[in-house]
């Protein structure tokens, strides 16, 4: 089997299948009875043991089928949920992501997966050396055959006595599976597909649909209206793959019939409307899905771009001709376009979830390695962001809740004298703003020192004395994302690994992010992240400086004003003006892009963008404001890619090319 076309798929389901059985494992250790997680496990990790199989990549079905033996236990209630249980899972779930990575990298047989399964095996091997259950004696129903036993409608009966009559009998054939067996849904439904040939199914135990989305244990039972004898019929089911064996026997139907009067008809009326109910709910509930590999998306995107592009200076045309006709035509394709864009950017959009989902486990783990007490406590996980943006903010999110519990939370002593509650509280939070998502990471620990931060920085030489004197708090809290800075007193492997808070930093900005951090000692700190909601579409003031033009980012502006030149003063040798009751810094964007050839030198009224950078505010003086404009973002490539202030380049009407300005390092 070529497996090659199918490896996204299944690298999709099964990243899907372990963030499942991670979530669900955290409930189970809390609350070891819950059944219907304990179900839901069993599921996940069989669905995931018959997907690898079926893949070839028999490590991993190695370990998810000792993974199964192990919950088979507990569902049967063989086996109590204990921590060092909850442990060995966890274990196992940490090797199948790292045989994922494997599988990735095509080299899933390095990986060392003997000492996990040892692990599992010895929990199962414990209830071995029980004594096996009472045997069924011959000629006596098993209390699981009865329970699968079959019940008919009265439709059916006439439907049975009408074929028996015919020369049919009416078969009831219990169908087992070999425990090893791999996607029992599909066998189960291969079954009934070869049956049809030799006669009518009439009802099966379970339904149908049940056997297909494997809602069974190893064994079902058909309804089969037949001509051929019981003893065909059941050799030729024991010769399919996967059966190991086959009960049959031969019905009356009028027994049937007398049997299911009274109380029996009503108990099969109740189970058709359950099942009518349990369809209706499962189908009402499930919108149809299709999975599409991420780069087509990134293929549409570009040419909805290109189509922005071409209406920009289709715009530019109609106002240059003035032809009426042409204006309102451009503008009904400029709605569509708009409307294009928006419906290919949701295709592109899933749940922050994505991420959020892994950090229950992640503040777990780091608990129990520290010995604190904590508690994560996430809201807005289903706000949504690019799929793009999601892959990348994963690591830097990671770093900062390594922070919070290794440097933030207090242990459990120092809290309690302390006078604060246990457990401690990390708190992660999404929500959109705008055209922008916010993530703020909040922990009630133990705060950062203002003083220490002063220390750390004079101390590595980042800034002097004097510079920290004209500082207030918030330019000193963000000394913190300096390259070389930490409060720590000593590195640990939670959060002190190589990666600073500066690389938290540049790997936000890198996309389109502001990062701020604010603390009160003794309280805790909090990191608040703005993303921009997509990286491919944005929209941007064009603004012109001499005869060039530039693009700056909506997301990035507080205000446009107009300042008066006389109200230009000069403090500490830099410009600066009054806005809102507070001095605002000037920045003449010339100066900053070396632009010659700027006009506002000469002008009495004075256009300025205010860039807003968290707290912190300052105006870009510039010639003109020229329009709101949509802009595709296009990478200046490898050579030109890291300029400061350039975040990139869109092309406008007319074919003409604006850089897109990133004015935060200014600002």
């Amino acid at each position: 089997m070529d497996v090659s076309q199918y490896l996204n798929v299944f690298m999709d389901e099964c990243q899907e299948h372990l963030q499942s059985l991670n979530q669900s494992l955290l409930v189970l250790e809390q609350e070891p009875d819950n059944m219907e997680i304990l179900n839901a496990i069993f599921r996940a990790a069989h669905t995931l043991k018959g997907a690898s199989a079926t893949m070839g990549f028999n490590k991993m079905s190695n370990v998810t089928h000792a993974m199964e033996d192990v919950l088979s236990l507990l569902r049967q209630n063989e086996l109590e949920v204990s921590a060092e249980l909850i442990n060995v899972l966890f274990a196992a779930l940490d090797l199948l992501e790292v045989l994922a990575q494997g599988i990735t990298e095509g080299r899933e047989e390095d990986v060392e997966t003997t000492g996990v399964i040892q692990s599992l095996q010895k929990f199962v091997a414990k209830e071995l050396k029980s004594e096996p259950g009472p045997k069924t004696e011959p000629g006596q129903k098993s209390e699981r055959r009865q329970s699968l036993e079959l019940r008919y409608l009265p439709l059916e009966i006439e439907q049975i006595k009408s074929a028996v009559a015919d020369g049919s009998n009416l078969n009831h054939l219990h169908v087992h599976l070999q425990e090893d067996c791999l996607l029992k849904g599909a066998r189960a439904f291969m079954i009934l597909r070869e049956l049809e040939t030799h006669g009518d199914i009439v009802r099966t135990i379970p339904t149908a649909k049940e056997l297909e989305d494997e809602q069974f244990e190893d064994d079902f039972i058909i309804g089969l209206l037949s001509k051929k004898p019981l003893e065909f019929l059941t050799r030729f089911l024991e010769k399919m793959l996967d059966v190991q064996k086959v009960e049959g026997e031969v019905n009356d139907p009028e027994a049937l019939l007398v049997e299911r009067r009274g109380d029996g008809a009503q108990a099969v009326a109740s189970d058709v409307d359950q099942q009518k109910t349990s369809h209706t709910k499962a189908t009402s509930n499930v919108s149809p899905t299709v999975r599409v590999d991420i780069r087509k998306l990134d293929e549409l995107m570009n040419l909805v771009g290109e189509i922005v592009i071409t209406r920009s200076r289709l715009e530019q045309l109609s106002w240059e001709q003035e032809d009426q006709n042409m204006v309102e035509t451009v503008e009904q394709l400029s709605r569509l376009t708009m409307d294009l864009r928006d419906q290919v950017l949701k295709t592109r959009m899933v749940p922050v979830d994505h991420v959020f989902s892994r950090f229950p486990r992640l503040v777990r783990d780091l608990a129990k390695e520290t010995r604190k007490e904590i508690q994560l406590e996430i809201s807005g996980a289903e706000t949504e962001l690019d799929r793009t943006v999601i892959d990348e903010i994963a690591d830097p999110l990671v770093h900062i809740i390594r922070n919070s519990v290794d440097h933030g939370i207090e242990t459990p002593e120092v809290r309690t004298a302390a006078g604060k509650t246990l457990p401690g509280t990390v708190e992660l939070k999404a929500y959109q703003a705008g055209n922008s998502v916010v993530i703020e990471i909040f922990d009630d620990g133990a705060g950062i020192d203002t003083r220490k931060i002063k220390a750390k920085a004079i101390e590595r030489g980042i800034v002097t004395s004097e510079d920290i004197d004209n500082m207030d708090d918030d330019d000193i809290m963000n000394l913190i994302f300096l390259p070389g800075l930490s409060t720590s007193e000593k590195v640990t492997d939670i959060s002190g690994r190589g990666v600073g808070m500066d690389v938290v930093k540049t790997q936000i900005t890198n996309l389109g992010g502001i990062v701020e951090m604010s603390s009160v000692e003794g309280e805790g700190s909090k990191f608040t992240i703005r993303l921009p909601l997509t990286l491919a579409i944005i929209q941007t003031l064009i603004v012109q400086l001499g005869n060039d033009v530039f693009a700056i980012p909506s997301t990035l502006i507080d205000q446009t004003i107009s300042v008066d030149k006389q109200d230009i003063k000069r403090l500490r040798g830099r410009e600066v003006t009054v806005y809102r009751g507070e001095v605002l810094p000037l920045v003449r964007l010339q100066e900053f892009l070396e632009v010659k050839e700027a006009k506002n030198a000469d002008l009495d009224e004075l256009d300025v963008v205010v860039i807003s950078n968290g707290e912190r505010r300052v105006g870009f003086i510039v010639d003109t404001l020229v329009r709101q404009q949509d802009v595709v973002i296009k990478s200046l490539g490898t050579y030109l890619g890291n300029i400061p202030g350039i975040a990139g380049a869109t092309i406008l009407g007319k074919g003409k090319i604006a850089l897109i300005l990133d004015l935060r390092s200014v600002a």
